[in-house]
């Protein structure tokens, strides 16, 4: 791939102009697009949420991908949420074999876990030995997950428990206000605006919970599930309030 097209490409994609994305890889004839650019048109149809076609590019380049983490986590994306769960699993397992350090894998890992388990209407099992914690069989968990959707909760085995949001579409239009600015509403301004709301509102949970954002996905944690609980049915109901939200974003900071 020429390098002035990957710097292109990555510059829609981190103003989430995901359409320019598509539009420009598929002027491109097929014999002329190399594994790198097949996946990155996967990558952005994702991002539109056009998730059967995304894997049947993902599928098209499946040995070049054998090996590559990356590959393996985008195809775990578009399953998890076509909600094919078990396929989903077997991705994200094999993007956290090839890269241990990848924590947004682990993250997805343990959601399709819990998501499936509770399709088939099983007790999520999650023990922590040390602490005796049993996150996934409090009914709380769900009754959360409920009410603070398009979030989610990832609880993990080692006994912390995890918000996360893919972004892209909820509450973007509040990112746009300060477009001029450089906030996009990826995981990082979404990150900043959680600082805020945690610094004023929640200011005793400031050393409880935790940041760990990535472009494409907001993701907070802590070992304090009860925290965890609080903290993500206020931030959800925050969210809600146009007002309140716009406020609070009014002194975000662009990370």
């Amino acid at each position: 791939m020429e390098e002035d097209l990957l710097k292109q490409l990555t510059l829609w994609h981190n103003k989430n102009q995901h359409a320019k994305i598509i539009s420009k890889i598929m002027d491109i004839p097929e014999i002329d697009r190399d594994y790198d650019l097949v996946c990155l048109l996967a990558r952005a149809l994702n991002n539109q949420e056009n998730y059967n076609e995304a894997i049947q590019y993902f599928l098209s380049v499946q040995e070049q991908g054998e090996h590559d983490p990356l590959w393996h986590f985008r195809i775990g994306y578009a399953y998890y949420y076509l909600e094919q769960y078990k396929e989903a699993i077997v991705a994200f397992e094999q993007s956290v074999a090839l890269d241990p350090e990848d924590s947004h894998g682990r993250t997805f890992l343990e959601r399709s876990r819990n998501a499936a388990a509770r399709a088939g209407n099983e007790i999520i099992h999650i023990v922590n030995d040390e602490k005796g914690m049993r996150i996934g069989t409090d009914p709380r968990f769900l009754e959360v997950e409920e009410k603070i959707n398009p979030f989610g909760l990832v609880a993990h085995h080692n006994g912390s428990i995890s918000m996360i949001l893919g972004v892209g579409k909820y509450k973007h239009e509040i990112f746009q206000t300060r477009a001029e600015e450089g906030f996009e509403g990826n995981g990082y301004d979404w990150g900043s605006l959680a600082a805020v709301f945690l610094e004023e509102k929640m200011p005793h949970l400031v050393d409880i919970i935790r940041f760990d954002p990535e472009a494409d996905t907001f993701c907070i944690y802590t070992d304090n599930k009860e925290a965890m609980f609080s903290f993500a049915i206020a931030f959800k109901e925050a969210c809600e309030d146009d007002t309140l939200i716009r406020d609070l974003f009014s002194r975000a900071v662009l990370d």
